[in-house]
């Protein structure tokens, strides 16, 4: 995505049992955002594996992110409503106010079974949802923009 003009920052998580897991830096992941064109929100971090940090650090880094990745098996339909129920701190987010959030349902799709034989689809994915006019003939087939 050499030709894209902007680099959009990008969230990834959410909330579970009072503390957010988030991937470091150095992780596949941030990797796989920054092929995409996108900065991670913790691409200063050196760790490559993942940890849990608590809302305010999350918060701090990354409240204004252009971009909110998330991967759930939701039971039901998945909105911005039912996220904000979940903790209505999230509607706080830029990527929540400006309806950037990029989903996956790992109820409706086949996430990890798939998606190690397919990263140039996983990289497709996240290209059109960051930039989508450099893949304007791309179908989603993991994750949307939720709408």
């Amino acid at each position: 995505v050499a030709t894209a003009s902007s680099r959009p920052k990008v969230l990834s998580g959410e909330m579970h049992g009072g503390n957010w897991y988030v991937v470091g830096g150095k992780s596949y992941l941030a990797h796989l955002f920054e092929d995409a064109g996108a900065d991670y929100f913790m691409q200063n971090d050196n760790e490559s594996g993942g940890f849990y940090v608590d809302f305010e650090s999350v918060y701090s880094q990354g409240a204004n992110a252009d971009f909110w990745r998330i991967v759930n098996s939701f039971d039901g339909e998945f909105t911005y409503q039912a996220l904000q129920q979940t903790d209505p701190r999230y509607a706080d987010f830029k990527a929540f106010k400006e309806k950037q959030i990029i989903y996956c349902s790992l109820r409706n799709k086949p996430f990890y079974e798939n998606t190690p034989v397919e990263p140039e689809v996983v990289l497709a994915d996240l290209i059109k949802a960051f930039h989508p006019e450099l893949l304007p003939d791309h179908t989603p087939v993991y994750y949307e923009v939720l709408k």
